[in-house]
């Protein structure tokens, strides 16, 4: 807005703040009138005056005398206007301090009410944030409550994923287990059969050799006892045993007395019967493990009468 659109309610203001101040100085300052001796009248009569001039003379004492007490009346009534002025002054100077005071208690009041306010506020602002304080640690007692019984919840789960795990793997250990132990005992079985059936067929092939080999034995007897030249005096129940060494061909490459008779030239018997025959012939028909068993060095025990094995 123009400061322009002021000026003219400016200057009208002016003038009247300057019109009522001169009435008011008027009355203010003007000078309390003279107050004048107004002589008593005395009534006279006067003969040589003619009743003309005594009407005159009335008139002007009525007149003088209305002249008074319209000078009475103004200074009364100026006296009464100075008064009004005075009590207005006063009045105007008391409604200024009651406005003053009442400006003030206003203001007091106003300040005390924006200081309670300000309180208010602060104390509202302060229970804010005790509430929001309050609200965030419920709300953070409430997240760690929920986190807690997640953490728990989670952790009963995985313990029980845990648990089942290990059941089943306690389970398909047990089954591996009983396979494992079912698998054992049939391998077990299997090889007990299977040296079970070795036994057997060692124990077959064992007969059959010790047959074989035992069908052999007539044959040595025989030729040893052929070779054999019994010294004079040799008794009939003495024993002697003899320690024989063959190779596959059956040749004989060592002979040794395990128990001696007791007699050198009985036991030289034996030597030299066996160191006759030098080979014998017949043993290689013999299977290698058959003779390597039983004949590449086997024990004679023959007594002299009959070579008893």
């Amino acid at each position: 807005m123009k400061s322009t659109s002021y000026l003219i309610p400016t200057v009208f203001a002016a003038l009247l703040h300057m019109v009522v101040i001169v009435l008011l100085a008027e009355s203010w300052f003007m000078a309390e009138p003279e107050h004048r001796q107004v002589p008593r009248h005395v009534q006279a009569q006067l003969v040589d005056f003619t009743e003309r001039e005594a009407e005159k003379l009335q008139e002007s004492q009525a007149k003088a005398k209305a002249k008074a007490e319209q000078d009475k009346r103004e200074l009364e009534r100026q006296k009464e206007a100075q008064r009004q002025a005075e009590l207005k002054k006063q009045q105007d100077a008391q409604r200024k301090k009651d406005a003053e005071a009442k400006r003030q208690a206003d203001e007091k009041k106003a300040a005390e009410a924006k200081k309670k306010a300000e309180a208010e506020k602060q104390r509202l602002a302060e229970k804010k944030k005790q509430d929001d304080a309050l609200a965030l640690k419920k709300k953070a007692e409430a997240e760690a409550k929920k986190k807690a019984e997640a953490e728990r919840k989670q952790k009963e789960a995985d313990a029980k994923r845990k648990a089942d795990a290990e059941k089943k793997r306690l389970a398909e250990e047990k089954r591996q287990q009983a396979e494992a132990e079912q698998r054992k005992r049939e391998e077990q079985e299997r090889q007990a059969r299977e040296l079970a059936a070795k036994r057997e067929e060692a124990a077959r092939r064992a007969e059959a050799q010790r047959q074989a080999a035992a069908s052999y034995e007539g044959y040595i007897k025989d030729l040893i006892s052929r070779n054999w030249r019994r010294s004079p005096g040799t008794r009939n129940e003495i024993v002697i045993e003899l320690s024989i060494s063959l190779l596959p061909t059956g040749k004989v490459v060592d002979v040794q007395v395990t128990r001696s008779s007791g007699d050198s030239r009985v036991d030289q018997d034996a030597i030299r019967a066996v160191q006759r025959v030098d080979r014998f012939d017949k043993l290689q028909e013999l299977d290698p493990v058959v003779f390597d068993r039983y004949y590449r060095r086997f024990t004679l025990r023959f007594r002299p009468e009959d070579l008893r094995w």
